[in-house]
Parts: C-alpha cells; structure tokens; sequence
C-alpha cells in the first residue's frame, strides 16, 4: 500500500514539475532563426498543399511531413494561442509524454528508485529542456524513436506480440519524422543485443510479418502520394541526397568525428560528470543484467553512428539521452561511491565561483538582466552550501536532489522571464515588421542567402530566393523586375553591391549576432546613372 502511494506521488511530481518545465510561458518569444522559422513557415503554408510541405511556396523536401502535419494540427486547434505557442505545444507534449512513459517503463524494467532518478535526470538534461520548447523535429522524433526501444524491451520482458507491433508502428511514426535515420538507429540496437543475448528465437515469424505490413501502413501511403504527385526528383532529395549523401559528404554542419565528445558534456551537464562511472558500472554487469546491456548497447551503437556521419548538430544526441540518464543512474546510486563525492565537490567549488561571478562581475553590463542573474546567483550560492554540508555527512541522494531542485529552479527562471529579455536581441520579428510597411504596395522582395523561413513568416509574403554566392542569378533579376527590395547579411553585402552596381540601403539592423540590411534596387534610377 505504501509503496503504491509512493508510486503515486512520484509520478504526479513528474508530472508537475514537467509541466512547469515544458509548457510554462511557451510564448515568451518569437520564433528564433533558423529552424523555428522554418517550420513555422511550412506549417502555416500547408494550406495551400496539404501532401506536399512547401517553404517560401517551394516544395520542401528534406523530410517527411508527419512533424508538419502534427504542428498543423495544433495550430488549427488552439486557435486562441498565439502562434508562438500553438506551435511549440506538440513538442512540449511530447516531451511530457516522453517522461512520462520514461518512468513507467523504467519503473517497471527496473525498480522505483532508478525510474526516479533516471527520470529527473532526463528532464533537467539542459538539450532535453531545451528541445521540449522549441520548435524543431527532434524531441517528436525521438519520443518515437525511444518509444519503439521501450517497446521492443517490454516485449523482450513479456513476450506479448501486441509490443512488438508498437514497436513496429512507433518506429514508423519515427519514419515519417525523419526518414530512413530511424531504421539505422533503432534496428541496429534491437539486433546487437539479441546477438549479445543468442536469443533471436524470441522472435516469431508471425510477429515480425505482421509488424513489418504494420510499418509498411505507416510510411507507404505518403511515399506512394509524393511520388505521383512530384516524382522520383522529390524521393531522390527526401531518401537518397538527405540520408545516405549528407552521411557521407554534408554540404552543412561537417565536423570531426570527436565533435560531440565537445557537446555532449555542456548538453548533458551536470550529469554528464557522471557518465564515465556509470559507463564502467554498466560494461561490468554487461554479461549478468540484459536490462542495462540494452540501455548501454543503445547508447554506444547512437553515439558511434551519429559521430562517423559527416554532417554534426549537437541536438542530434537527442535520441540518446534516454539511455544515458539510465547509465548514469546507476553511478548516482551508487552508495558511498568515492568518485561522486569527488565530482559533487567539485561541483560545489564551480558553483561557488559561478554565484560570485553572477552577483560581483560587471553587474552593469546588461542590466536589464540583473534580477535574474541575482535569483541564479543566489541558487548557486544556496546549492553550494548545501553540497559542502551534505558531502561532511555523506548524504550523496540529498545532494542528486539539492541539484534537481536546482537545475528546475533555473529553467523556471528563464521561462518566467530570461527568455523573454532575450527576445529583443534574438527575435527577427522587428526587421520583418520593418520588411513589411514596404512591401505592402506589393513590390516584390528578394531574400539572398541561405533560406531563413522565419522572415517569410513574419513579415507574412514569399520573397524571391536566391542562395548566397548566386550572382548570376541576382543579376538576371534586374532584367526581369524593374524594381525590388533585398534583405541579406552585412557579410553578402559586397556580392549584392557588385551584382547591382548601386543599390539603396534602407535600413540594418541586427538578429543575435547578424547584422541585415535592407535595400532597395529601381531600375531607371540604375540607367540614368
């Protein structure tokens, strides 16, 4: 009885407090470049060509719909919320749910305490909290790329066929987020470690025919509409040149093989001080607990696979970070463990410096935000003092909790208010309403440079895109249009002036760290001079 009321308050704690953490002042911002932009641009043109995503009234390619069509959703049915936050409200969802069925699973695979604590670490995980308020695909992905593991090791544990059509369907779903990335990182997994365990026999033919036809139900239908709707020049872009060229030879974001060994442990901090202790916990019960053999073969066959493909974003760990927090797990469990007590104390001497640095450095220095460097400063202080009191107790669990309650408190203090003082630096809103009191005569407008969605729809019509270093293209414009505006970075500047030979600047203005700038071309006043 007492266990099961346990049970019960933990989860609703999760849920509380992801709640706070995922949907709490999702509006608090515009949508950022790139990606949010992006996508809020697509979703919003799905309207016009439901089966075939389009960006800037050009059909988009690079990835299945499944994302789109669940954020059109949303949009359409909270009609009440500002864009900002219908939008954003899948992913926060998901999020939610992923923690959720973390718990459950874990719960059940392990025991209470693990799924406690796995659980929180998943949550305060700084790439997790951030993509469960963002407005990319990754955090939809991966709650299905997760899910359809979770699933194949209930199955494993139970035998039950209807989990191995979960699996099947949740891999799917997966599918249509991402593409062919989902079957290299799910099935490779779920092979490993039957080969690991010599037990491919759990497999029943029957099952795996019936859950092969349920995935082919899932992807199919689409893939059979594009092709007769845009032909093999769209699947080409969609499976081939997105998946296996990009792997190989990314036009953007190519980095060395070691990159995320350089993200991974900001994305993942705290807990990632963690990671080499909980890695040798798991290598050494690899023969003996099947359970953390799957979560440890899981996370080794992501990582190696993410870090030999070309192209690197850090938010590509995603998919990971449920394994991880498992492992990880473990090492905090772990009772009177020597390395913890080294990593919680050097985690208190960092915080220490942190508090003192938010509160004493340069405090007139963006003073707008000065409440919330005291409110962190102060936590990191308290958090501080609280560790170097516990540790001369060796009280290492009260500690794991000191910093939950920490890493909560930051983020709620950052949706409550950081995020939004933030906005006036990040936001590309400003320059799109500048952008539109000039367009609105209809007078066409140029983008030129890689394509950024986001000012498309803010300033709320198309432009005529041209990528950066395409002069011939921007040249040949002048003979099609006798007028025009164009926006492009401070950086691409030189190559605008030098294709129009004169342009009018009609204002800059900077998004983040990038300087745009905004002009005007008039043909006649070009032949008069």
């Amino acid at each position: 009885m007492l266990s099961g009321r346990i049970s019960v308050i933990s989860i609703i704690s999760v849920c509380i407090i992801a709640s706070i953490l995922f949907f709490y002042n999702l509006q608090s911002r515009d949508f950022w470049a790139p990606d949010e932009g992006d996508f809020a641009e697509i979703v919003t043109e799905l309207k016009d060509n439901f089966v075939v995503p389009h960006l800037n009234g050009k059909p988009y390619g690079e990835k299945p719909p499944l994302f789109y069509y669940i954020v059109y959703a949303s949009k359409i049915s909270l009609p009440s919320l500002k864009d900002e936050a219908s939008m954003r409200v899948p992913t926060a969802l998901f999020a939610f749910f992923f923690i959720i069925f973390t718990f459950i699973t874990i719960r059940k695979v392990f025991n209470k305490e693990v799924a406690i604590v796995t659980t929180f670490i998943l949550m305060t995980t700084p790439l997790f909290y951030w993509q469960a308020r963002y407005l990319q695909v990754d955090m939809i992905f991966s709650c299905f790329l997760a899910g359809s593991l979770f699933f194949f090791l209930w199955y494993y544990n139970t035998n039950r066929s209807y989990y191995l059509y979960l699996f099947f369907f949740s891999s799917g779903l997966a599918f249509m987020i991402k593409g062919p990335l989902s079957i290299v990182l799910i099935f490779p997994v779920v092979f490993m470690f039957l080969l690991h365990e010599k037990n491919f026999g759990i497999l029943k033919p029957g099952a795996i025919f019936a859950g092969i036809i349920i995935f082919l139900l899932v992807v199919l239908p689409w893939y059979i509409s594009i092709y007769f709707s845009e032909g093999l020049p769209y699947l080409y872009e969609n499976v081939i040149r997105q998946n296996l060229t990009r792997f190989f030879d990314a036009w953007s974001h190519k980095r060395p093989f070691y990159y995320y060994l350089t993200t991974l442990p900001l994305d993942f901090f705290p807990w990632s001080l963690f990671l080499p202790a909980g890695i040798y916990i798991a290598f050494t019960k690899f023969k003996a607990d099947h359970r953390l053999k799957f979560f440890l073969i899981w996370f080794l066959w992501m990582f190696f696979f993410l870090s030999i493909s070309s192209g690197k974003i850090s938010k590509y760990m995603l998919p990971l970070l449920p394994s991880v927090s498992i492992i990880v797990s473990y090492a905090l469990l772990k009772k009177e463990s020597r390395y913890n007590v080294v990593v919680f104390s050097f985690l208190s001497v960092l915080l220490l410096i942190l508090s003192a640095l938010l509160l004493f450095y340069k405090t007139d220095i963006y003073k707008e935000f000065l409440h919330e460097r005291v409110l962190i400063g102060l936590s990191c202080l308290v958090v501080s003092i609280t560790t170097f009191f516990l540790l001369r107790r060796k009280k290492l669990i009260y500690i794991c909790l000191s910093f939950f309650l920490f890493m909560i408190v930051c983020y709620t203090i950052a949706n409550a208010s950081l995020y939004k003082k933030m906005n006036s630096y990040k936001s590309p809103k400003p320059v799109c309403e500048k952008i539109k009191t000039y367009i609105e005569d209809g007078t066409p407008w140029i983008y030129y440079g890689s394509i950024r969605g986001v000012y498309m729809y803010y300033s709320g019509k198309q432009a005529i895109h041209i990528d950066e270093h395409r002069k011939d293209e921007l040249q040949n414009m002048t003979q099609k249009l006798d007028k025009f505006y164009i926006l492009t970075r401070r950086r691409d500047m030189n190559e605008v002036e030098g294709s129009l030979r004169s342009v009018k600047t009609m204002f800059e203005e900077k998004v983040g760290n990038t300087l745009m700038v905004f002009s005007y071309y008039q043909k006649y006043i070009q032949e008069s001079k």
